[in-house]
């Protein structure tokens, strides 16, 4: 695998990561108390890119009072998930079309070997 490969497959694991979480998010929307995780992406040593999932602190967790939690709405935001997966929807398959062309070089390449 060379090093466009690398890049691009790594780009894919993000960005199906991202829409994972996103996916959480939207799931969960009606739930009460739940807080949306989101993907922080940061560049690998080598090339590509890693994805780590974020869970702001649970301000639930910070309500309770003498043992009882207090109900609170999800804070999720629909707009922004929508927007979220669109834009990874949109680098997936850019990671995917860096992928393929390099496959397509890689085979042109050695055609002309023979």
């Amino acid at each position: 695998m060379g090093p466009v490969s690398s890049v691009a497959q790594s780009g894919l694991k993000v960005e199906s990561m991202r829409l994972a979480v996103s996916a959480n998010n939207v799931a969960n929307t009606l739930t009460n108390g739940f807080t949306p995780s989101t993907v922080v992406a940061s560049e690998a040593a080598g090339g590509g890119v890693t994805g780590e999932v974020f869970k702001p602190r649970d301000l639930a967790a910070d309500a309770r009072t003498d043992g009882l939690a207090m109900a609170a709405a999800s804070k999720t935001d629909l707009v922004s998930e929508v927007v979220t997966q669109s834009m990874s929807s949109a680098a997936f398959r850019a990671n995917l079309a860096s992928l393929k062309t390099d496959q397509e070089n890689f085979d042109a390449l050695i055609s002309i070997r023979r």
